[in-house]
């Protein structure tokens, strides 16, 4: 009976010593290394694990941001909540004609492989939009949501 019970401790030991929980996204030193120069002035930073992503949230200069990094910490886009008056002017036109007689619920600016646009939602008695806006202001709906 001692020798089992002895036996059966030094297997959870040893299983306990070999298992090794699965490593949290801020644990990716590349990753991290990589946030930490392109956003050195980051506060409240959170991590999650996303689709093969790392996604840092966080806030730059009173700003809310989004930040999704590959493994070998090249950023792949970046995300931020903005005011329509920060748009270029183009992309702001195009936004205020869209969200003419529609509540504006959300702006964001979306950085992604070397290009600049915008995603906004608007909502009215029938649906909710999401459309994306290039800095030109040319735009296209990319989800509709219909309400019932």
């Amino acid at each position: 009976m001692k020798k089992a019970f002895l036996m059966l401790f030094a297997v959870i030991i040893a299983a306990a010593v070999s298992a090794k929980p699965s490593p949290e996204p801020s644990e990716n030193e590349k990753v991290r290394a990589a946030f930490g120069e392109q956003f050195s002035g980051a506060k409240d930073v959170t991590w999650t694990e996303k689709k093969g992503f790392y996604l840092a949230s966080f806030k730059l200069n009173n700003d809310r941001m989004l930040a999704w990094y590959n493994d070998d910490g090249t950023v792949a886009a970046v995300h931020r909540a903005i005011q329509v008056n920060q748009m270029t002017f183009l992309a702001a036109e195009a936004t205020n004609n869209l969200s003419k007689d529609k509540q504006l619920l959300s702006v964001a600016e979306i950085s992604k492989d070397g290009d600049l646009f915008y995603l906004i939602r608007v909502d009215d008695v029938k649906c909710t939009s999401t459309y994306k806006i290039s800095a030109s202001g040319e735009y296209s709906r990319i989800e509709k949501i219909k309400k019932k």
